[in-house]
């Protein structure tokens, strides 16, 4: 099914899956409408139909604000992907008994190239949330 993208004389801009007989929902025109764009879902359109129907007055704000959180959205994602890799390598520099040692962690870092990482952050973020404790100075032990 294709998803249309259709603009109003009026202005308006709608949405439809018919290539004839359409009508603007906003001033009921069926004449001087004219297809702007075809998409292949309904979610594009969707939202084709948002940005089409912002006025002018604020759209570039606007727009610049929804692509400002989409950034954050990502980088989010970024960053909690970097904390599961973080995971992953206090889960590797764990002795057999369950202990991590920052001497262990700092070895493992080095060894795999991640001379940038930090071990004191890396275990801290585990510490803060709830997945390490402290047993000494130097030493932690999963929770989990």
């Amino acid at each position: 099914m294709r998803y249309n993208l259709i603009k109003c004389s009026c202005g308006f801009s709608f949405g439809s899956t018919k290539s004839q007989n359409n009508y603007c929902t906003k001033c009921g025109s069926t004449s001087n409408l004219k297809y702007i764009e075809t998409f292949d879902n309904a979610d594009q359109l969707s939202r084709a139909i948002s940005f089409a129907n912002i006025p002018d007055e604020i759209s570039h704000e606007l727009i610049s604000k929804i692509k400002q959180k989409e950034s954050k959205v990502q980088t989010n994602r970024t960053n909690n992907d970097n904390i599961l890799g973080g995971l992953s390598i206090l889960k590797k520099a764990t002795d057999k008994e369950g202990n991590l040692t920052k001497s262990s962690l700092d070895k493992f870092l080095s060894e795999e190239g991640l001379d940038n990482s930090s071990s004191e952050y890396l275990i801290g973020q585990a510490e803060v949330q709830g997945l390490l404790i402290r047993i000494n100075e130097n030493t932690w032990n999963w929770l989990s």
